[in-house]
């Protein structure tokens, strides 16, 4: 089974100079864990739930004021929408993460999570922000 089969799609992004809050409106209304942070509208570095939570909220950071880039996770780890899920599996255990952004063509084209892998399904993602 190939990652573009079982992905999170669309990925949703968020420019390096959003605030932690526009991040956290993201992750709530959309029901996601993760906000994959582009810089002139290319993919730069990720921002999970567990970022906001030890880098922001345990650190009585104000959300407002934090910019995404001062918390995300750069450089940016992908995996091409044409892997196996065994090669994806395989990165996500190397690198100790739970979500990889997929790259098919040179554009992101939606995230694969631990999750994706262990149900075998994929998510449609709605954009409220």
């Amino acid at each position: 089974m190939r990652v573009k089969e079982m992905m999170s799609r669309p990925a949703i992004t968020e420019d390096e100079d959003a605030s932690v809050a526009i991040i956290l409106k993201h992750m709530e209304l959309s029901r996601i864990g993760s906000v994959v942070i582009t810089s002139e509208g290319k993919p730069v570095g990720i921002t999970v739930d567990y970022d906001i939570a030890a880098k922001v909220i345990m650190k009585d950071r104000n959300p407002d004021k934090v910019k995404v880039k001062e918390i995300m996770s750069s450089p940016l780890t992908t995996v091409d929408a044409e892997a196996s899920v065994e090669e994806a599996c395989g990165l996500l255990a190397r690198r100790g993460i739970r979500r990889l952004p997929v790259i098919e063509d040179g554009e992101l084209v939606g995230v694969v999570s631990i999750r994706n892998i262990l149900t075998g399904e994929p998510v449609q993602v709605r954009k409220y922000v």
